[in-house]
């Protein structure tokens, strides 16, 4: 299996085993990441960034413009959960 399905699996399962099934995944994409290395002077990978489209079942249109910034909003409890646990950027959005 390759990088990008572990991820993938890793994001699925800790947002079913963290929310319950609250939260469904729209659309994910996963990029890889590059940085510059300046011994060779070329971009080398480094690591991956995550996008992610998510719906809450619970609550479908109760966001104010803010949301990202309210602690106790679902986009920054998902964020904060996979990149700590994958150490992976994350940019989640609510559809």
């Amino acid at each position: 299996m390759d990088k990008i399905a572990r991820i993938k699996r890793l994001v699925e399962s800790s947002l079913d085993t963290s929310f319950g099934g609250e939260i469904s995944i729209v659309s994910i994409q996963i990029l890889p990441t590059q940085k510059y290395d300046e011994e060779t002077k070329k971009w080398i990978p480094d690591s991956h960034s995550i996008f992610l489209n998510l719906k809450d079942k619970r609550n479908s249109d109760n966001n104010p413009d803010y949301y990202h910034f309210v602690s106790d909003h679902p986009s920054y409890k998902v964020s904060t959960l996979l990149e700590s646990l994958l150490g992976f950027d994350c940019c989640v959005d609510f559809v």
